[in-house]
């Protein structure tokens, strides 16, 4: 089995002399892998390249790519990623940082798990025994972990809980020769998440490895200002992307309330708090339908009678579900604390939050599912 350590690098002469020399020695821990060590370089100032150059007169495992111009940390692994594959036909293919923050003891608790059959491997700060440097100031930590919390919730992703870390192992055949490199939105830092959300889509079978993220304790921090717009900005941008019907429905919703809302209060003036919820839930479900089926969901819209009656019959069936919860919720209410505009409506917009979910899930699971689900 074929494995290729890729490290970009940008003026770490010196700590990839130690860092190459480290993992030489851990590969000797598993005699039955075959390991090469692939360096990405930016067009290092310092004689990083030279330093690279002068290792492999002693070694022959080491391959080195230098770039005519720093092309950022993304680009750099994508460029690792290609030749490790087309050039050296890799099995796996290991992502390395060559700050030393990322150490070879680690890196054999990751090649440890290839056996078990995982496809992405990610060596995690954030699982059960690892960590991140006491060092660190508080914003930095609370940074790097709402950051990835962030990106977990707004993708639903919840299974993989440090987003940005640049230390994983991938399988290649199935997964990594899946991806449309060209297609990567990040070419930075945020490169990261990017393949994170691809490979989640692809339903990858992750490991979380702990791993003790250490300082860097020579050469030039690279950690560029826009990391934090970078990837704040992907994850938005695979927010619209992924969510662009829920956003719809979300719009449409803002709409039912109101009309809900107009109407229940107008309705509550000849009638009951209960029976006008229900008057009003009625006239804002058609509302909402109206939009739903043909702007929301209009990749599945039902146009024709044939489909469009039972479609109709089942959305109000399922709609009507929050709507009586509701009505019993403001019932019960008003017995307990008496009839007031402020009860009323406090029972009303319990029902309303509960709706949302229950409807948006019903309605993009069953009645405007995907046409391939």
């Amino acid at each position: 089995m074929k494995i290729v350590v890729v490290i970009p690098t940008y003026n770490e002469r010196d700590n990839i002399k130690i860092l190459i020399n480290a993992l030489l020695q851990k590969f000797a821990l598993f005699p039955k892998y075959d390991f090469n060590i692939l360096v990405v370089d930016g067009n290092s100032k310092d004689g990083t390249a030279e330093a690279v150059k002068d290792l492999q007169k002693e070694s022959k495992l080491i391959y080195l790519l230098e770039e005519t111009s720093k092309s950022g940390l993304g680009s750099a692994y994508i460029k690792g990623f290609e030749y490790s594959i087309s050039k050296l036909n890799s099995d796996y293919v290991v992502e390395m940082d060559a700050d030393l923050q990322h150490s070879p003891e680690d890196f054999v608790n990751l090649i440890s798990e290839i056996e078990k059959g995982y496809d992405v491997i990610i060596g995690s700060r954030y699982v059960k025994g690892g960590s991140v440097p006491n060092e660190w100031a508080l914003y930095r930590k609370l940074i790097s972990y709402f950051g990835s919390l962030f990106a977990r919730t707004a993708l639903r992703i919840p299974i993989v809980k440090d987003f940005t870390s640049g230390f994983k192992v991938t399988k290649v055949k199935g997964v990594l020769d899946q991806v449309d490199f060209s297609k990567i939105k990040s070419k930075g830092f945020a490169y990261k998440m990017d393949f994170i959300i691809i490979f989640s889509d692809m339903k990858v079978k992750f490991k979380e490895v702990p791993i003790h993220f250490g300082l860097r304790d020579r050469g030039t921090s690279k950690m560029e200002k826009t990391n934090f717009k970078d990837s704040f900005n992907l994850v938005i941008t695979y927010f619209k992307e992924r969510n662009k019907n829920f956003l719809k429905f979300v719009m449409v919703g803002f709409g039912g309330l109101f009309t809900d809302l107009l109407v229940f209060n107008i309705s509550n003036i000849f009638v009951r708090s209960a029976t006008a919820s229900i008057i009003s839930g009625s006239v804002a479900m058609l509302f909402t339908f109206t939009l739903n089926n043909f702007w929301s969901f209009r990749d599945r819209k039902a146009i024709s009678f044939r489909m469009l009656f039972p479609t109709f019959l089942f959305y109000v069936a399922s709609s009507y579900v929050p709507i009586l919860l509701r009505s019993y919720l403001i019932h019960q209410l008003e017995v307990v604390y008496g009839e007031s505009f402020l009860i009323s409506n406090l029972g009303m917009m319990l029902g309303i939050s509960f709706g949302i979910i229950w409807n948006f899930t019903v309605y993009s699971k069953i009645i405007w599912k995907k046409k391939n689900a």
